[in-house]
């Protein structure tokens, strides 16, 4: 059994995923001919944008680390 509950699951190629404790973390299909998944744990304002927003905030976020996947060093690898 998974710790994580999928929120979202989108055909723009991600998952935004809430661990147990709360905290959103959004797994996203990066790169072009060699595809990988990356995640990044929101942050406090990332947050309380999804709350506002939805699945619109999520999209946006999607695409900004597909089109900068260190996405600020904040991206990690799935393994």
């Amino acid at each position: 059994m998974s710790d994580e509950e999928v929120l979202l699951q989108s055909p723009l190629l991600y998952r935004l995923l809430r661990d147990r404790s709360g905290v959103l973390t959004i797994e996203v299909v990066v790169g072009g001919i060699a595809m990988s998944a990356v995640r990044v744990r929101l942050d406090a304002q990332e947050t309380a944008a999804y709350a506002r927003e939805g699945q619109a905030f999520a999209d946006r976020l999607a695409q900004a680390i597909q089109a900068d996947p260190p996405f600020g060093g904040r991206a990690v690898d799935v393994p």
